[in-house]
């Protein structure tokens, strides 16, 4: 293997787990255009020297993150996540007068809308063609680049330095991270704070969520192996938080090394508490993968019984995640009927790698069981659904046991 870490350089890799070569997850080809996906390798691995967990394939940034049909707008649950997620930082770090609030990968502008609400400037960097756009129609100014050191250094020489910087989900796509982190060190005003959410490791593997693995999401942070590799940019965690959201987020606060921020009760809590849990062994790890083969048996075997009784079964959303689990369990239209989408974009394709249609959710029958992929929204999205459940339809959920509600 020519692979070596993304984090620390060095070639002593682990493979955990092989969930076979799939798709880019969020690559629909509309139905029309009868196209064939190509397919990459898949395969969650952790360094040996520096424990990071990472996939060992990278799929250009180009293909994954230019023309894709994700828009953090969609759901309910995640605009008042990043409500409320903007309220801490504003009562945690008052904001000087002309200060402004950068972020990194903010998509359609939904995290920022909560600060040019209050009148603090903003700025958003994006490589999504579609989401910059929509981040500048609500008067979000977007940049439609890719972050690394040298938009940095363009944005600080027009700008200066940033009192926030924020990034949700974003650090674990950088195909450029050390890049990205130099630019962000450069970026980041003396007693500014980089805020950073993202998947959070133990939980991930303690509900078996597996599908939270997929090619854009290169990296798999815990707070003490995302620490090891800040140190190196002179930068380091000083309080976190863990929260529901995706199954499990963890949100970072990060300052300079030399910043007067101290490292708070809590923080120090969460990082023991992953040593207890052995993030730094092999042990959880091993554990995971072991769980995520009986979860395919056991899926493969209700999804088949409740066919062969004749049941009628859909997808319930088209999340990048649902194409991990799909193409896992090698699903086919003998199994799922087809994938149900609110997403306009989604409409009228096929799941990749598949031939199961994804279908505007308003236009088709109810099926008899929905197969929640959205599993991290399924209160936001079973809430909303009061007419299928008094109709007698069900719910069968993932994570972290599958269940039939």
């Amino acid at each position: 293997m020519n692979f070596v870490c993304r984090s620390c350089g060095s070639k002593n890799i682990r493979e955990i787990l092989d969930l076979g070569d799939q798709p880019w997850g969020n690559d629909f080809i509309k139905i029309e255009k009868n196209e064939t996906n190509q397919k990459y390798p898949l395969k969650f691995v952790i360094c040996e020297s520096c424990k990071m967990s990472q996939i060992n394939y990278t799929i250009p940034k180009e293909r994954m993150f230019k023309n894709h049909s994700y828009m953090s707008g969609t759901t309910k649950t995640l605009g008042l996540h990043f409500s409320n997620i903007s309220d801490q930082i504003l009562e945690k770090f008052p904001l000087k007068e002309n200060a402004y609030v950068l972020d990194i990968g903010g998509n359609d502008g939904t995290f920022l809308e909560n600060f040019k609400k209050k009148n603090i400037k903003v700025l958003n960097v994006d490589s999504g063609v579609q989401q910059s756009i929509l981040s500048n129609k609500k008067g979000i100014e977007c940049i439609n680049d890719y972050f690394n050191e040298e938009l940095a250094s363009k944005i600080l020489k027009e700008r200066g330095q940033a009192s926030i910087i924020h990034g949700s989900g974003i650090f674990f796509h950088l195909e450029e991270l050390s890049s990205a982190f130099k630019g962000i060190k450069k970026l980041l005003k003396k007693d500014g704070v980089l805020v950073a959410e993202f998947i959070d490791l133990k939980s991930m593997m303690q509900n078996v969520a597996f599908d939270q693995i997929y090619h854009e999401h290169l990296l798999y942070y815990s707070l003490n192996t995302l620490n090891h590799m800040l140190i190196t940019y002179d930068l380091e965690i000083f309080d976190a938080q863990l929260y529901n959201i995706h199954g499990g987020s963890c949100v970072a606060y990060i300052k300079h090394k030399e910043s007067k921020f101290e490292q708070t009760s809590n923080c120090k809590y969460l990082m023991q508490e992953e040593i207890n849990y052995g993030i730094l062994k092999y042990e959880p790890y091993e554990n995971f993968a072991k769980k995520v083969q009986s979860f395919k048996i056991e899926i493969l075997n209700l999804l088949k019984k409740l066919k062969s009784q004749g049941k009628t079964i859909c997808a319930l959303g088209a999340p990048v995640k649902g194409s991990t689990m799909i193409n896992y369990l090698k699903l086919e239209r003998d199994l799922l009927d087809c994938a149900v989408e609110i997403n306009p974009y989604k409409f009228d394709t096929f799941y990749p790698g598949t031939k199961i249609p994804v279908v505007d959710q308003s236009k088709i029958l109810d099926p008899n069981y929905y197969f929640i992929l959205s599993w991290n929204f399924q209160e936001e999205i079973i809430s909303k659904m009061s007419k299928f459940i008094d109709g007698g339809g069900k719910f069968i959920t993932p994570f972290p046991n599958i269940k039939v509600i």
